[in-house]
């Protein structure tokens, strides 16, 4: 059995799903395998997979929760580790993961992270924020605060399936996910930035679409986990955080539906959000949306 399965969602973009699945391929750490949960769009993706290390799974939704789940069902690996078909692992990443794994004892109630690098269009690069027990009060808050997901993450096999992502949601079920496995578990930073995060005009979350629902997806999936959770989050933060959360992701939709000239929406968004209150940390996002929404 492999001691890794690697699970990667296939979104109808081949091309960047063959670069995701080669940075596994070229890791430095051998031992894994690939499932690769795809559509019919990727078929001809689907068709150059010769490594035996891959395997494929169709799925019968584009419900990112229901390709997760299936893999995870399938996997045949000790620990779980996810993939988006947009982006790339470092070359070195499952090594790190093993010899973390190894220095820890192998443990099955935990996660272990590396660290996200923002790969921005204009070839620049931005390291993401890394949990640190002497800096954050609690991992609980951290994911929070940073809307961090499971791409970053390595999780044992048991831990993982003892849980499932949520299939309600399209937005935030990731997170979601995570911060239900992290009620019965730690979670060990590595010192690296080793899951490279990309960003491109394909990006699901930043098409166009229907951005009211999309939205409104994202706060489903915060007021669920708010809601139907409460137990695993009080006494670890505070109720705040959760308007703040939503504050913030009105403000990111507003600003997209004023860089889409849909003023009406990006109005509405950015007036709920300010009733939330005034947050400094987010003046530069402020300075954005005023923009776009002056030269719509």
């Amino acid at each position: 059995m492999p001691f890794f399965s690697v699970i990667i969602p296939a979104h109808e973009r081949p091309d960047l799903l063959l670069e995701a699945v080669d940075s596994v391929l070229q890791q430095t750490y051998p031992d894994f395998e690939v499932l690769v949960i795809y559509n019919d769009e990727n078929a001809l993706a689907r068709a150059t997979f010769v490594d035996p290390r891959i395997r494929t799974y169709e799925s019968k939704t584009h419900n990112r929760s229901a390709a997760r789940n299936l893999g995870i069902q399938k996997a045949k690996g000790s620990y779980l580790c996810f993939l988006d078909d947009d982006d790339v692992y470092h070359p070195d990443l499952l090594q790190a993961f093993y010899d973390t794994l190894q220095r820890i004892g192998f443990p099955t109630d935990g996660v272990v992270r590396t660290g996200l690098l923002h790969c921005l269009p204009d070839h620049q690069v931005k390291a993401g924020a890394m949990f640190q027990e002497e800096v954050h009060d609690n991992a609980i808050k951290f994911v929070l605060q940073n809307m961090t997901g499971v791409v970053s993450c390595c999780i044992p096999i048991q831990l993982a399936q003892s849980f499932a992502f949520d299939e309600r949601f399209q937005y935030w079920e990731d997170t979601h996910y995570l911060l239900r496995i992290l009620y019965d578990g730690q979670l060990v930073q590595m010192p690296n930035h080793y899951y490279h995060y990309r960003y491109h005009q394909n990006m699901g979350s930043l098409q166009a679409g229907d951005l009211k629902a999309k939205c409104d997806s994202n706060l489903a999936a915060i007021q669920d986990y708010y809601q139907n959770h409460s137990g695993e989050w009080t006494g670890l933060v505070a109720p705040k955080i959760f308007i703040r959360l939503m504050a913030q992701k009105r403000l990111m939709y507003a600003i997209r539906a004023a860089k889409g000239k849909n003023k009406a929406l990006a109005g509405s968004l950015f007036n709920q959000s300010l009733k939330a209150g005034w947050m400094a940390s987010c003046w530069k996002e402020y300075l954005s949306f005023i923009y776009a929404y002056l030269r719509g």
